[in-house]
């Protein structure tokens, strides 16, 4: 989900934001993950990770501070995982969920999620609300980035991600990227063709690529691999993420937070619904 900061008015838009996505999925059932704040597994890798991201706002730790409480009181199935991100969340719920049979959407704002998407996962890129978000399948993300899904993480690791301090190859950027991962299905296969590197990115740009591929210890492109690839395989319990919380207890939750506004949307999603009566096998008497 977007983070947006303001305490209790920042907890309005961020239920008001939560329930438009509800609303647009009419999912079945629900998790949020939120971003480890104490540990960083990336940052221990590589110190540098996300290093130039300036202080947030204390606002913003405020609304950090309120809304897994909130949501939990709501009946929402909240994971934060020790040194983790919530990316780590999505990829694990996605791969458990297709595991299961059934279909994810997640939504998020970080481009990482498009190498999450598959047959039965789609990603609803979040950008300022709910207004201008868009969902993401494998055959938009081929039509609009150039790569596929399971290409994404090497095409931004060769691009870089200035957001995570994570620089890319020298003298690649997207469409080299994307260039390269046309004619090459993976990047080592394009290490493993010198002469053809060469004349897909250019002789100097080329060498640059394969000299750093050489050496593992230091590869830019390694290190961001290794740093922007999202973990599928953390303990998730679908059977947690369906709704279980009377209309009626969300509404009085809602009030104590100063938030019964949003009672009537929030119930919509997240209420426990009444199970299923099975119809008489004969016909009526």
């Amino acid at each position: 989900m977007d983070q947006q900061p303001g305490g209790r008015g920042g907890l309005y838009g961020f239920l008001a934001l939560f329930a438009a996505v509800c609303d647009r999925v009419a999912a079945d059932g629900v998790v949020v993950g939120f971003d480890c704040r104490t540990a960083s597994a990336r940052r221990r890798r590589w110190p540098g990770y996300k290093a130039n991201r300036a202080a947030k706002d204390p606002a913003l730790d405020e609304l950090l501070d309120l809304a897994p409480t909130v949501l939990v009181e709501l009946g929402v199935d909240v994971a934060v995982v020790d040194g983790w991100e919530a990316d780590d969340v999505l990829g694990s719920v996605a791969a458990a969920a297709a595991g299961a049979g059934w279909g994810a959407v997640l939504a998020t704002s970080d481009r990482d999620a498009f190498a999450l998407i598959g047959p039965s996962t789609t990603v609803l890129r979040l950008r300022s609300g709910m207004d201008n978000a868009v969902e993401v399948t494998a055959a938009s993300l081929l039509a609009d980035v150039g790569v596929r899904a399971e290409q994404y993480v090497e095409f931004a690791a060769l691009r870089g991600d200035a957001s995570d301090n994570l620089p890319g190859v020298t003298g690649i950027g997207a469409a080299r990227a994307v260039a390269l991962l046309r004619a090459y299905e993976r990047v080592d296969l394009a290490a493993a063709d010198p002469l053809g590197c060469r004349s897909v990115l250019g002789r100097t740009i080329g060498q640059a690529l394969l000299d750093d591929l050489a050496d593992a210890g230091t590869s830019v492109f390694r290190r961001n691999v290794s740093l922007m690839s999202i973990r599928r395989d953390l303990r998730v319990d679908l059977a947690r993420c369906r709704p279980t919380i009377p209309a009626e207890r969300i509404a009085e939750r809602l009030d104590v937070w100063g938030l019964g506004a949003l009672a009537g949307r929030l119930s919509l999603c997240l209420a426990a619904r009444p199970e299923p009566v099975p119809l008489p096998d004969g016909p009526p008497a």
